[in-house]
């Protein structure tokens, strides 16, 4: 009896060691002491977890992580809240690498290829390094010397640009550069210079030279003798014809802008924005700024 016994004691044993062995054997994770999971109730959908961590992988969790990594690259790149203009406004260097806050600008350009208009009064560029941080504000659509301006906002077409200055404007407003504007240039200093595409005085509508209602001789010359977007300066003879004393006296920004202001080709492309600010503001050297539209959104960045 003894020895049948044992002998099934022994066919047991070896029975659950195959069983053992063909369920895993050594290599079952619960011989390890892993984590264990225990429902909270029969139709609960959450578990509760005792032991090491374990994360279960499922197409939601893959689809959570790959967005993870793409916001945390985007944030990584400063791409995050990108703009709409974006390859549509640049922002440019130009002077701002200038101690002196009236030499010292930045230029924001529009792409030639836009569709349409784009406003940027509310836009504002910010020094990633000093945290400064300005708005581009509203400037005159068209200037009158030595006359009260009204502030409009900005509106950039395509391929128009702005110089946007640090210190105060030399006549006292923002403004569009139009046909005349090159007048200003003769007693104020602008950076960079504005361009003189004045009509000559001589080529108005207005100086006759032939018949018998033309300016006489010495007149002619004396106009001729007046360079492009300049004012006369010199004093006139006494006895100079009267009507030329009064055609010389006309030559300036003013008038020139009631004669052309109508015409096609009146308005500029450039924009001089100015913040009124007495000491310079974005660094020399080692300087990132970022342009951003209205909403808060990365329009361009420059580095230097």
């Amino acid at each position: 009896m003894a020895k049948d016994f044992f002998k099934w004691l022994i066919i047991i044993f070896v029975g659950l060691w195959i069983v053992w062995f063909f369920t895993g054997g050594p290599d079952r994770y619960t011989s390890k002491g892993g984590t264990f999971i225990e429902p909270i109730t029969p139709f609960d959908t959450q578990w509760k977890t005792y032991g090491k961590k374990i994360t279960v992988i499922t197409e939601t969790t893959k689809t959570d992580e790959s967005q993870q990594i793409r916001t945390d690259f985007e944030k990584a790149q400063g791409l995050a809240g990108v703009s709409f203009y974006k390859d549509k406004v640049f922002l440019k260097k130009g002077l701002a690498n200038y101690s002196d806050s009236d030499s010292e600008y930045l230029i924001i350009e529009t792409d030639k290829n836009n569709t349409g208009r784009i406003g940027v009064s509310d836009w504002s560029i910010e020094s990633i390094m000093t945290g400064e941080k300005i708005y581009i504000g509203k400037a005159t659509y068209l200037p009158y010397s030595s006359k009260v301006n009204t502030l409009e906002s900005i509106f950039l077409s395509p391929g128009e640009k702005i110089y946007l200055t640090t210190g105060r404007s030399p006549i006292g407003t923002s403004f569009r550069t139009n046909l005349c504007t090159g007048y200003f240039e003769q007693f104020q200093n602008f950076s960079p210079a504005l361009k003189k595409e004045c009509p000559l005085p001589e080529d108005e509508a207005s100086f006759i030279t032939v018949g018998p209602n033309s300016y006489n001789d010495e007149c002619i010359d004396l106009v001729k003798d007046i360079p492009r977007c300049e004012i006369n300066t010199k004093t006139l003879r006494a006895g100079l014809q009267y009507e030329c004393q009064t055609y010389i006296a006309n030559i300036n920004y003013n008038n020139c802008v009631d004669i052309h202001k109508n015409e096609e080709n009146f308005y500029k492309d450039e924009w001089r924005i100015y913040l009124n600010r007495e000491t310079e503001l974005w660094k020399n050297s080692r300087e990132t700024l970022r342009l951003f539209d209205a909403e808060g959104k990365v329009v361009d960045t420059i580095t230097y």
